[in-house]
């Protein structure tokens, strides 16, 4: 995929999940990319993703990256580990713009870092259950063992603002406990809802495990693509956020999440 930047030294980035998770990817693409607009699609219509069919993944997916090209994104940035572990061969046969998924960049830096060769993964049914991961890790080093675990809570836990609740402690040691004593150095949290959970599951894991950002390896992946304009920018881009459907507290929680505040959120229909 070859470098962008040449064509359009301040390329429009969209990015899009099917509802808040995806709003962790773009806190850190904001921050390596302040010169860049965002466009940024939350499919909240159709929350949560990892429950749904190939086919309708790859559907919605579609509809979002046209939406996203008809608001004048150069490069889109599929922010939803379940639209990245079925969809992206799909849209890359029938867009040609360029686009990066969230898979590729965890599993790059996780092979990176264990010492034990055994790294978990945690995610989505439709994600755990299509075995991108695992697949693709040991494509690369088939010495690695790849744990992979169902958190189907977790999403719907983010969505409601529960992060901090009982509840969402509950589940990750539900989830997460037995991780601890079969020698997993190294976890990918795969899906963009979970860094939002990050403090609670750093409480249920040992803390000899480490956790893949995968904002920051999608960010590197980023730059590879459209390089990085280092001039100081006196215009700050306006970002743009749209939704299918406008979830109970969406504007709070995209303000808490961004540490900005995000007030023009409109909902449209991606078809």
């Amino acid at each position: 995929m070859k470098n962008i930047s040449s064509i359009n030294p301040t390329p429009t980035i969209g990015i899009f999940d099917s509802g808040l998770g995806g709003l962790t990817i773009l806190k850190q693409l904001q921050k390596d990319f302040s010169n860049n607009k965002f466009l940024y699609c939350g499919d909240t219509a159709h929350l949560p993703y990892g429950t749904k069919s190939q086919d309708s993944i790859e559907k919605f997916s579609s509809n979002i990256v046209n939406f996203l090209i008809s608001k004048g994104a150069d490069i889109i940035v599929v922010a939803c580990h379940s639209a990245s572990s079925v969809a992206i061969d799909y849209l890359n046969e029938n867009f040609s713009i360029p686009i990066i998924e969230v898979i590729t960049p965890s599993i790059n830096s996780a092979i990176h870092k264990t010492i034990t060769n055994q790294i978990c993964v945690i995610g989505t049914h439709t994600t755990i259950n299509a075995k991108t991961y695992s697949k693709k890790i040991q494509s690369i080093n088939s010495d690695i063992i790849v744990h992979e675990i169902n958190c189907p809570l977790f999403v719907p836990i983010v969505e409601e603002g529960l992060e901090n609740h009982d509840i969402s402690y509950m589940a990750a040691k539900l989830y997460l406990e037995s991780i601890n004593s079969i020698g997993i150095d190294t976890l990918i949290l795969g899906c963009t809802h979970y860094p939002i959970l990050i403090n609670t599951i750093n409480r249920a894991i040992d803390k000899n495990i480490f956790i893949i950002d995968t904002g920051i390896s999608v960010s590197q992946d980023l730059k590879n693509i459209i390089g990085v304009n280092s001039q100081s920018n006196t215009f700050i881009p306006k970002h743009e956020y749209y939704v299918s459907d406008m979830p109970y507290r969406f504007h709070e929680l995209a303000s808490k999440f961004l540490d900005q505040q995000v007030d023009d959120v409109r909902c449209v229909d991606f078809k």
